[in-house]
């Protein structure tokens, strides 16, 4: 039977997710201020070091900070920040999936996570619960005067993201899938989705092939331009990968390459990122009619489609693919090991550090008038001359990073999450891994270095796209 934990216990993951630090921000004591170091000064603190104190703090090079307090960060081009009692703050507000996605918002966190600990930074969590939630709670962030830079977690932030930065022209905002180009405080991080989708549409259709299967499926949230991107990279991959069978073996593939190409990918669009039981619904008939992998392309409903593979598994008593299913933005092999066959990861997290990075450089509003507000994470990209990618196809390195995020959740809670042991786990992927054929991940790499060196070029639909004339083409 497969390795699996039930919905509910994975939605314990929630727990972890949700722990908020608690601490301040670093602010320098103001050298016009009128310290005086025989009296002492109030600090805010209850720590021996206040007004009117006899003992006066060290401060042995004289720059009218305590000694104990100069090793402390310091925020570059924001001086009142500068020297420190306390860390700055970050504010990230999420979109409507919230906490415990596994995917979108858990990796905009995770960014926010690993800030803190390589910045110095606070990182302020704070969860929309619907869309009215979005211009109150990015104005919370706002109007926290210790807070240095506010985060929308998602597209359908966009216009609040706009509104809440025009109020606040001294704070710096960044927005994750948004466009909001021209603002000298907002940087809009958007990421090169549909290479991903393209591979792990190719890996889709290579499987299919292997297996002798006539479709893949795709599940995807609300239709918005972001997803536009996916869902075209996604079919077109399947071309490719019909394309490279018939060069590599001169013969049509089997399975999938007899299903008329605007035929090939069974999608739906839900509506939503947050019902689950819709991606169940969604998924189900797609296996039925022939599907050997579908992809979410919709956060928390991967845990529906998981169900619906769950299903099949347990009646067929298999113990790994076929069927498959494929994760999303973050690594979610981890969920079923032996059917989540890989997934296409979208580094969200990678773009709340940068934003945060160049914030505490002092480097944030050059930046977004270096790229006219739009920062872009793909494929073998670069920002400012330095390489970062934000966009890759999952590999047995990245497990083990999300292997340990389940781990740490264990120990928080107390509640199992993770669906066996971290070596299970892996040695089960590791088989599925090894159990498809060499030459489909040989035909992923070639794909994923085609589109790297610009051989390769996937369209992208998004904004002010004409998203009929693609679907006129690949279905």
């Amino acid at each position: 039977m497969s390795m699996t934990v039930g919905r509910s216990a994975l939605a314990i993951f929630v727990v972890l997710l949700i722990v908020v630090g608690v601490g301040g921000y670093y602010i320098d004591p103001d050298p016009d201020s009128g310290f005086d170091p025989e009296a002492g000064y109030d600090d805010g603190y209850d720590d021996g070091y206040d007004d009117g104190l006899a003992e006066v703090p060290p401060d042995t090079d004289g720059d009218g900070v305590p000694d104990e307090f100069d090793a402390c960060p310091t925020v570059a081009g924001l001086p009142e920040y500068g020297g420190c009692l306390k860390p700055p703050k970050i504010t990230v507000v999420s979109d409507v999936g919230g906490r415990g996605d596994l995917s979108f918002n858990d990796m905009a966190f995770k960014g926010g996570e690993e800030a803190e600990t390589d910045f110095g930074v606070e990182m302020i969590e704070i969860i929309s619960s619907t869309e009215d939630d979005y211009v109150p709670n990015l104005r919370l962030g706002a109007l926290d005067p210790d807070v240095v830079l506010i985060v929308g977690v998602g597209y359908l932030l966009t216009d609040a993201i706009i509104q809440v930065a025009t109020d606040f022209p001294d704070k710096d905002f960044a927005v994750i899938d948004g466009f909001a180009p021209g603002m000298p405080n907002v940087m809009s991080i958007l990421y090169e989705e549909h290479k991903g989708s393209a591979m792990v549409g190719a890996l889709g259709a290579l499987l299919a092939a292997e297996y002798d299967y006539p479709y893949i499926g795709g599940v995807f949230g609300i239709e918005i331009p972001v997803l536009w991107k996916f869902e075209i990279g996604y079919k077109w991959g399947v071309n490719w990968a019909m394309e490279w069978y018939e060069e590599e073996y001169g013969t049509t593939a089997p399975g999938i390459g007899a299903t008329p190409m605007k035929e090939r990918v069974l999608y739906t669009y839900t509506g939503t990122f947050s019902d689950i039981t819709k991606g169940y619904l969604a998924a189900v008939p797609m296996y039925e009619q022939g599907a050997v992998a579908v992809y979410n392309i919709a956060g928390p409903l991967g845990l529906g489609i998981n169900d619906a593979v769950n299903e099949l598994a347990e009646a067929q008593g298999l113990d790994s693919g076929p069927p498959f299913w494929i994760g999303v933005d973050a690594n979610q092999d981890w969920i079923n090991p032996g059917f989540v066959v890989a997934s296409m990861m979208k580094r969200v997290d990678r773009g709340v550090y940068l934003a945060t990075q160049l914030v505490i450089e002092g480097t944030f509003r050059d930046v977004v008038e270096e790229y006219g507000g739009i920062v872009v994470l793909g494929v073998g990209t670069e920002v400012s001359g330095v390489s970062i990618s934000g966009i890759s196809v999952s590999t047995l390195a990245d497990l083990d990073e999300f292997i340990a995020m389940g781990a740490r959740a264990e120990e928080l809670t107390g509640t199992t999450i993770l669906p066996g042991t971290p070596s299970e786990i892996r040695a089960a992927v590791e088989a599925m891994r090894n159990a498809v054929p060499d030459w489909i991940w040989d035909a992923i790499d070639e794909l994923a270095q085609e589109i790297a060196d610009g051989t390769a070029e996937v369209p992208e639909c998004s904004f002010g796209c004409d998203i009929d004339s693609y679907r006129d083409i690949y279905g």
